[in-house]
């Protein structure tokens, strides 16, 4: 049985366990557990946080992986959905590099 790095949860699923290794190593390379603020980190961040809510993680799993509040995850999902629906520029720029592994992952 593998445990999450994270949080010392169980995970069973190979894949999950595939998927949460790969943002983990995203977190580390790019800083996303810093307290930073900037545009980039943070639609570094939003894009993640859509991406592992759509995985099933609860919003308090989500938040430990960046040490952030569930609050913090809940407005970053707004954020994200908010940026795509409006085809923001900078945040496409900035989340593309993100978007290409996901796609070529799944």
């Amino acid at each position: 049985m593998e445990t999450c790095k994270c949080c010392g949860s169980v995970i069973t699923d190979n894949k999950m366990s595939n998927f949460l290794n790969s943002i983990m190593l995203l977190i580390e390379e790019d800083g996303l557990n810093t307290p930073s603020r900037s545009p980039k980190l943070n639609h570094k961040r939003y894009y993640l946080f859509n991406k592992m809510r759509e995985r099933g993680l609860s919003l308090q799993k989500i938040g430990e992986y960046f040490n952030r509040n569930h609050s913090t995850i809940i407005h970053g999902i707004k954020m994200h959905k908010i940026f795509l629906v409006t085809r923001d520029k900078i945040y496409l720029k900035d989340t593309e590099e993100y978007d290409n592994l996901f796609q070529i992952n799944q």
